[in-house]
């Protein structure tokens, strides 16, 4: 791609709006949790299981050797995630270095609870389980605790004072029945309380014979101490539930704004000079740009440290020269102005990003001039005299060449004082 230095001068303002752009261990790992689970390391793309004779591709990526067989055969000749065409004899290499680290990982048979007492690697006990003699005793009692667990998860925890709500476990309807059922739920306690109090209250029948009056029953139902006990107990539920859902509504609200902290972009005081330029819907801008020479695009502002000079990027086509974009940097006023040294000396890092090879990523270095008078201290927002590069990158070259990847440009721009 053609580049030249320029210093250029920004004449007018811009019509166009600123866009912002294994730790291995020899050890013994409990059963089920890492043994089933592989790091994402030895994981395999295809299988999504541990890799098995794992093999590297030439563009990084680890597979099953014969999942990626399959693959290549079944498929196409590219690899599975990024889509880079893959030569069996050039670009598959063995990966024997992952392999002896999945080797030393050592876990237990998940039949250990029953009895076996096999400690493996993974790729073993993959092969070990299917013939393992307590696979299937473990089965059976596991389905059962699966059932007995099913059938807990259904009913509602108040069914042995008969109330008979059934709910679905893959529904949140016992969640609901037990926060509105909760009078009826009081009630039912009370009753079953009342029955078994008058069961045990109830005269033996050896007794009826020599007693000529049975006992009284029990005073609390004279006086209705119960049923005031159950009501202080309800009210006491209700408060109990109304500030549960006041604290709930108060952590929702704040996880509301936890989330739109998180959305928002970092401070440009805290970005060390650094400005990360996504440039959104690239054809039409490059239409825009084209159609008037007025038409440039800012990024967002950086700083190269919290009290430290103030940058920002302007792309642009001109007019003699359609076919490249222009890029330039240029300094800001900022109230720090006036305790830094002028002109401003230091390194400016270009970096159009590639998407899918970084290798082919285009990096370029510009160093400070104090005679430039871009680097002098500005006297307006945005100083009207940048310095870049007039022809930065030809336009056919982006699209061809697959740095525009769904109509997005990324340039890095690295500003460091020296």
């Amino acid at each position: 791609m053609q580049r030249s230095h320029a210093e250029q001068k920004n004449n007018g303002k811009p019509s166009s709006i600123p866009i912002a752009s294994l730790d291995t261990s020899n050890g013994e790992h409990d059963c089920e949790t890492d043994a089933d689970y592989p790091d994402s390391r030895y994981e395999c793309a295809i299988c999504i299981d541990w890799l098995n004779e794992p093999v590297l591709t030439s563009c990084g990526h680890r597979f099953c050797k014969s999942c990626l067989n399959d693959w290549l055969q079944n498929h196409n000749q590219c690899c599975p995630l990024d889509n880079k065409h893959l030569s069996t004899d050039q670009d598959i290499f063995p990966d024997n270095f992952t392999r002896r680290e999945i080797e030393q990982l050592k876990h237990k048979c998940p039949n250990s609870p029953m009895g076996c007492s096999l400690i493996a690697s993974p790729i073993e006990l993959n092969r070990h389980l299917p013939t393992c003699p307590y696979r299937r005793q473990q089965s059976e009692h596991h389905h059962q605790d699966l059932e007995v667990d099913q059938q807990q998860r259904e009913k509602c925890p108040f069914a042995s004072i008969k109330c008979d709500f059934v709910g679905r476990p893959e529904t949140n309807q016992l969640e609901e029945h037990l926060k509105l059922d909760v009078p009826h739920h009081m009630q039912l306690i009370l009753k079953a309380f009342q029955q078994t109090t008058l069961d045990s209250w109830q005269p033996h029948k050896s007794n009826s014979s020599t007693s000529p009056n049975p006992p009284p029953p029990p005073a609390q139902y004279a006086n209705g101490v119960d049923e005031q006990i159950v009501q202080a107990m309800y009210q006491r539920i209700v408060i109990l539930e109304q500030r549960a859902r006041e604290y709930e509504t108060r952590v929702e609200n704040l996880n509301k704004e936890l989330r739109l902290c998180r959305q928002q972009p970092i401070d440009a005081r805290y970005s060390n000079g650094t400005i990360i330029w996504q440039i959104e819907q690239l054809t039409p801008l490059i239409t825009r740009l084209r159609a008037n020479a007025n038409n440039q695009v800012y990024s967002h502002e950086c700083y190269t440290s919290p009290y430290g000079y103030k940058f920002c990027a302007r792309l642009n086509i001109q007019p003699r020269k359609p076919h490249v974009l222009s890029l330039h940097v240029h300094l800001m006023q900022s109230e720090n102005d006036f305790h830094l040294d002028w002109p401003f000396k230091g390194r400016i890092k270009l970096c159009m990003v590639h998407p899918a090879d970084k290798s082919l990523s285009q990096h370029d270095t510009i160093m400070t001039k104090p005679e430039i008078l871009a680097f002098h201290q500005p006297r307006e927002a945005i100083s009207t005299r940048g310095f870049g590069f007039l022809e930065y990158a030809n336009i056919s070259n982006i699209m061809h060449l697959g740095f525009c990847a769904d109509d997005r440009l990324l340039i890095k721009i690295e500003i460091n004082i020296v």
